[in-house]
């Protein structure tokens, strides 16, 4: 029952998806290549963020080059850096959706605007009121945008741009500290506070069940309803990663330490188990379905990390030698059943 279950979803899928699909069931069927995107003249020197997959093979990020951010897109493997906003210094890539549009921020000295990219074309995103900082966060696939927001005074704040009506932003309150990760097709915005997740939907907010032996859960990701994230345990050392089917159904992934992002068919992206729990992190990995798909290659390389999951079960990241956060060189895995 379990194989065909499995088997039933790869068939609604692309060919693409369906390779890591068959992979759950035979971890030995296929295997992960990495594919290094091309740097554009002038870049050759620069560190690259990738936040975004449209899921049709292009990709968005960003290249740090002197300090200044460029954005910078890819399209069947040729990168375009585009202008920076009008009055402003750098810009940033947040993240995509499948119909190209990019969210990311401008920057001005210590102050950045949440805008978004649609066919070449800049728009900010504004909303009243006085406030210390505005970040974007994420852009769901019918164009709803999130964001942070620290007023001057009290608790931070997400604000919510619908797509229909970018004009009259919603302001979200909830616990202290409270900090938005993502928003989910349908409006739902996941956020995390104080050691705790939640989602939050038309005013109804409701707290994720945290998996046994849990002590702090920090959600990453939500597509479709399925949430991908991390928990510790009591002692703040071990962590393991947790994919919840619901709010109310947490699941924790095996051979794991935390996970960044996720698609509409449940492929997550994230690091493996760490040798040392106060040691470096644990190998960029994937799952599906639950199971392990195993590390990705790093293409020479010996860091690397990824959050830009495409529905067409590509994984977009970075990979890098020596520490790394989340910059490097851009790359892209694919699955390979040759």
């Amino acid at each position: 029952m379990r194989r065909a279950a499995v088997l039933a979803a790869a068939a609604a899928c692309a060919v693409t998806l369906a390779q890591p699909a068959e992979a759950a069931e035979a971890p030995g069927l296929g295997h992960w290549e990495a594919e290094l995107l091309a740097m554009p003249d002038g870049f050759a020197d620069a560190f690259a963020h990738v936040q975004g997959n449209d899921s049709h093979g292009g990709y968005a990020g960003d290249l740090w080059l002197d300090g200044i951010s460029h954005i910078v897109t890819w399209s069947q493997g040729r990168p375009t850096v585009h202008p920076q906003p009008d009055g402003y210094e750098a810009a940033d890539v947040v993240d995509e959706n499948s119909a190209g549009t990019i969210l990311g921020d401008a920057k001005g000295g210590f102050w950045s605007q949440p805008l978004v990219l649609d066919h070449g074309r800049y728009e900010r995103l504004l909303v009243p009121g006085d406030w210390a900082s505005l970040r974007a966060v994420a852009l769901n696939e019918r164009g709803d945008v999130l964001a942070n927001a620290q007023p001057n005074s009290g608790d931070g704040v997400a604000v919510l741009w619908p797509a229909g009506d970018r004009a009259h932003p919603v302001v979200i309150t909830g616990p202290p500290y409270l900090s938005a990760v993502d928003i989910d097709d349908d409006g739902t915005v996941l956020m995390n506070a104080s050691g705790k997740s939640y989602t939050w939907r038309d005013g109804v907010l409701q707290q994720l069940t945290a998996p046994q032996g849990a002590a702090y859960v920090h959600a990453a990701a939500i597509r479709k309803g399925q949430i991908t994230g991390n928990f510790f345990g009591s002692d703040m050392l071990v962590n393991h990663g947790v994919r919840w089917r619901s709010p109310a159904q947490p699941e924790v992934l095996p051979s794991s330490s935390t996970t960044f992002g996720l698609n509409r068919f449940g492929l997550i992206v994230g690091d493996g188990p760490r040798p040392d729990p106060t040691g470096p992190l644990g190998p960029l990995s994937a799952w599906l379905a639950g199971r392990a798909l195993g590390p990705l290659p790093l293409a020479g390389y010996t860091e690397g990390h990824a959050k830009a999951v495409g529905d067409d079960g590509t994984i977009a990241g970075v990979v890098s030698d020596g520490a790394l956060s989340d910059a490097g060189r851009p790359v892209v895995w694919r699955y390979s059943l040759r």
